[in-house]
C-alpha cells in the first residue's frame, strides 16, 4: 500500500513538474524569438527611440530568470534521482509480488528526470545565447558612443552626459564645470607632416589627457582637434588646478612621430554651470573663453565667470609654444621618411640679396662708357 501511494504521488508530482517545465520552456522560447527578431538600433534611430538602458535591463532580467530557473531545476532533478534510488531498493516489508508498482514508479521518474534534463540543457543554451546577445548589444552601444581614433567618448555621449549633469545641477544643485580645449595650429601639423602625423598627435593628446583625468571627470572628443571635459567641480581652485595640469602635461614634451619631434600645445576655456543659464549657454561661455585663449597667444587658458574672462595663468610659458615658425623649422616628413626642409632663414636670404645687388651695381658701373 505504501509503495502504491508513493507511485501515485510520484506520478502526480512528476506530471505536474513536467507540464510546468514545458510551459516555462515554451514561454522562454517565445520571448527569445521575439528578442532575436529585434535588431540593435543605429545611433540615429536611438536618438528618437527608447533609451538603450531599457534593453540592458530586459536582457539582465531574462538572464537572471533563466539562471535561477536552471538552479531550481537542478535541485528538482537531484531530488527525483534520490527518490528513484530509494524506490529501486527492495523494501524489507514488501513481498516479491508487490514489486510491480515500484518498477513502474522508477520508470516514470526516470522519464521525468530525462525530460527535465533536456529542458535544463535548452535553458542553459538559451541563457548562453542571451549573454552573447547582451554582449553584442553592449559592444554596439559602446561603438556608437566612442571615437574610433582616440577611443575617447564622442560628441553624442558627451551631449548626453552634459544634459544629465545639467539636470542634476537643476534638481539637486550638484555643481559641475565644462572645459573645452583645442590643439594649437593643428591644421599646420596636417599640412606639413601629413594626416598620419595628425592622427598620432590626436592619439597622444588623448592619452596624456586620460593620464591626468580623475575618475569623476568625463573626457570626450567633440570635434576634429577639439576635446571637452566635464568636471564635478564649480569652484575656482578645483577647475583651475585641473586646467593647469592639462596645459602642463600637453606642453611638457613634443610628440614623437617616426624620427620627427612635433611640438604641441593646447588652448582651453572653462566655465562653471553656476554661471550659465542652459547647457547651450554653458557651451557658448566655455567657447568664448577658449577663443580668448587663442587670441591671447595660445598655449594658455581662460575662465569665463559670466562677467569677465580671466586668465588661469599669470605668466604662461612661451618656450614650447607651437607656432608656424616652429613648424617650419621642424624637419619635414615625406612618405614616412624625414628630410631636411629646403626653407632658408630670412637673414640668409637678405644677405644673398644684398650681395647680388652689389654685384649687379658693380657690373653696371663697368658697363657704363668712360
Amino acid at each position: 500500500m505504501a509503495e502504491l501511494l508513493t507511485f501515485v504521488l510520484g506520478d502526480i508530482f512528476g506530471m505536474v513538474t513536467l507540464f510546468v517545465g514545458i510551459a516555462i520552456g515554451v514561454s522562454l522560447a517565445l520571448l527569445w524569438v521575439k528578442f532575436t527578431q529585434t535588431k540593435p538600433k543605429t545611433a540615429a534611430e536611438s536618438d528618437s527611440e527608447e533609451d538603450p538602458t531599457v534593453f540592458r535591463e530586459q536582457l539582465a532580467g531574462m538572464i537572471q530568470f533563466t539562471s535561477h530557473f536552471t538552479g531550481d531545476l537542478n535541485k528538482h532533478i537531484e531530488l527525483l534521482e534520490n527518490l528513484e534510488q530509494k524506490l529501486a531498493q527492495p523494501s524489507e516489508v514488501s513481498s516479491q509480488g508487490d514489486d510491480g508498482p515500484s518498477d513502474k514508479a522508477v520508470q516514470l521518474i526516470a522519464q521525468i528526470t530525462a525530460a527535465n534534463q533536456r529542458l535544463k540543457q535548452r535553458l542553459e543554451s538559451a541563457e548562453a545565447t542571451l549573454k552573447n546577445q547582451a554582449q553584442e548589444l553592449e559592444d554596439t552601444l559602446s561603438e556608437a558612443r566612442t571615437d574610433a581614433l582616440t577611443q575617447l567618448l564622442n560628441r553624442r555621449a558627451f551631449d548626453e552626459e552634459r544634459n544629465r549633469r545639467w539636470a542634476l545641477w537643476q534638481r539637486k544643485q550638484q555643481p559641475f564645470s565644462l572645459l573645452m580645449l583645442d590643439i594649437d595650429y593643428f591644421k599646420l601639423v596636417n599640412d606639413r607632416f601629413g594626416h598620419d602625423a595628425g592622427d598620432a598627435v590626436l592619439k597622444e593628446v588623448a592619452a596624456r589627457l586620460s593620464s591626468v583625468m580623475r575618475q569623476t571627470d568625463y573626457l570626450a572628443r567633440i570635434g576634429g582637434e577639439e576635446m571637452a571635459i566635464l568636471m564635478p567641480d564649480g569652484d575656482w581652485d578645483s577647475i583651475v588646478t585641473v586646467a593647469r595640469k592639462i596645459l602642463n602635461v600637453i606642453r611638457a614634451l613634443p610628440v614623437q612621430y617616426d624620427d620627427t619631434e612635433i611640438e604641441i600645445t593646447v588652448s582651453c576655456g572653462l566655465m562653471s554651470a553656476s554661471h550659465a543659464e542652459s547647457p547651450e549657454s554653458l557651451m557658448r561661455g566655455a567657447d568664448e573663453a577658449l577663443y580668448a585663449a587663442k587670441k591671447g597667444g595660445r598655449n594658455r587658458g581662460f575662465l569665463n565667470t559670466g562677467e569677465d574672462l580671466v586668465p588661469i595663468e599669470e605668466d604662461p610659458p612661451e618656450a614650447r609654444t607651437i607656432s608656424p615658425e616652429a613648424l617650419e623649422e621642424t624637419p619635414k616628413v615625406s612618405n614616412g621618411e624625414s628630410e631636411v626642409s629646403a626653407m632658408v632663414p630670412l637673414n640668409e636670404l637678405d644677405a644673398a640679396a644684398n650681395e647680388l645687388k652689389n654685384r649687379l651695381s658693380q657690373l653696371s658701373q663697368r658697363a657704363m662708357p668712360q
